[in-house]
C-alpha cells in the first residue's frame, strides 16, 4: 500500500491493518522508523518489489490496498482485481487508477458475491 492508505488507519489507531500478512508501505517521504513492527516502509521501486515477491510468494499471492498512483504503477503486474462495493455514495474519492499514462486493460468477471448488507464483492482476472 502507499503511505496515504496506511496513514488512513493511523487516524483510527490501526497501525497494523493486516497482522497476519507481510506488509509493505511505499513512501518517498516516510522512513522505516515511522512504521510499526512487521511493516516494511520502503522507497524501492514498487515494480521491482512486486517482481521479487512474485518469485517468493506462496499461493496466497500479493494484495494491493488502495492508492490510485501505486495501482497505476503496478497495473501491468496485476493478475486479479477484487472490488468490494459498499451501498454508500460519498460523491467523490480517489480514482482506482491514476490517469497519467493510462491505457485500458481487459479483465474478466469470474465471481460476484452479494451479501445481505448490500456489500458486493466482484472478482476479475486478467484477460
Amino acid at each position: 500500500m502507499g503511505w496515504n492508505t496506511h496513514a488512513a488507519g493511523l487516524t483510527h489507531r490501526v497501525d497494523n491493518p493486516y497482522p497476519h500478512l507481510r506488509q509493505y508501505v511505499f513512501s518517498r517521504s516516510h522512513g522505516p522508523r515511522e512504521a510499526p513492527p512487521n511493516i516494511t516502509v520502503t522507497v524501492e521501486n514498487p515494480v521491482a518489489v512486486v517482481q521479487r515477491l512474485k518469485t517468493q510468494t506462496s499461493a496466497t499471492g500479493i494484495w494491493l490496498c488502495g492508492g490510485g498512483r501505486l495501482a497505476s504503477t503496478l497495473i501491468d503486474h496485476i493478475d486479479r482485481l477484487v472490488f468490494k462495493v459498499n451501498p454508500v455514495v460519498f460523491g467523490s474519492g480517489i480514482p482506482l487508477f491514476a490517469a497519467y499514462g493510462y491505457r485500458p486493460r481487459n479483465f474478466h468477471l469470474v465471481a460476484s458475491t452479494c451479501y445481505r448488507s448490500g456489500v458486493v464483492f466482484n472478482d476479475y482476472t486478467r484477460h
